[in-house]
Parts: structure tokens; sequence; C-alpha cells
């Protein structure tokens, strides 16, 4: 009975640890799944890809499109509430 309280506890106690930890996980959840649709759906440099995200999901998005790891390949931008507009960058050789 002790494991169950113990278990009901950790799930709904607001430790802010483990809130944070959660919203890392879930930035590089949406940072790998924006990594992923752009890698298969842009292939020529100027292409542009438009995805709309929901609203929960909003903040994380925003954050994501910061990471290096985005920016360094594509240009991200937030074309109204929920829509963004994504392309491929011409790399220099």
């Amino acid at each position: 009975m002790s494991e169950l309280f113990d278990y009901l506890k950790e799930k709904y106690s607001k430790n802010p640890e483990r809130t944070l930890i959660k919203d890392k996980m879930n930035i590089q959840r949406v940072t790998n799944n924006i990594a992923l649709i752009c890698e298969t759906y842009l292939k020529e440099a100027g292409q542009v890809l438009s995805f709309e995200v929901d609203k929960k999901d909003l903040s994380y998005v925003i954050q994501a499109i910061d990471d290096e790891s985005l920016t360094s390949m594509y240009d991200i931008v937030q074309v109204s509430e929920t829509m963004f507009n994504v392309s491929l960058k011409e790399i220099q050789l």
C-alpha cells in the first residue's frame, strides 16, 4: 500500500526539478521532430515547408527553433501564433 501512495505522491507532486526535466525532454522531443520533418521534406535550398503546432506545445517549439542544430541548417519563421515556415539554408563551401 505504501508503494502505491509513494507512486501517487511522486506523480502528482509539483516538484520544480521534475518539471524542469520534463520541460527539457519535451523541448528535445520537439527539436528532434522538427529536424526529422525538415530532413524528410526539404531537399533543396529555398524550398519552404509550413507546419502548425498545437497551442499546448507552442512554448516548446519556440524554444526548440532557437537550437543551434536547427538554426545552422534552417531558417525558421513564425508567421502566426501557431504557424511556422521553414526553409533550407544554402551551404557555402
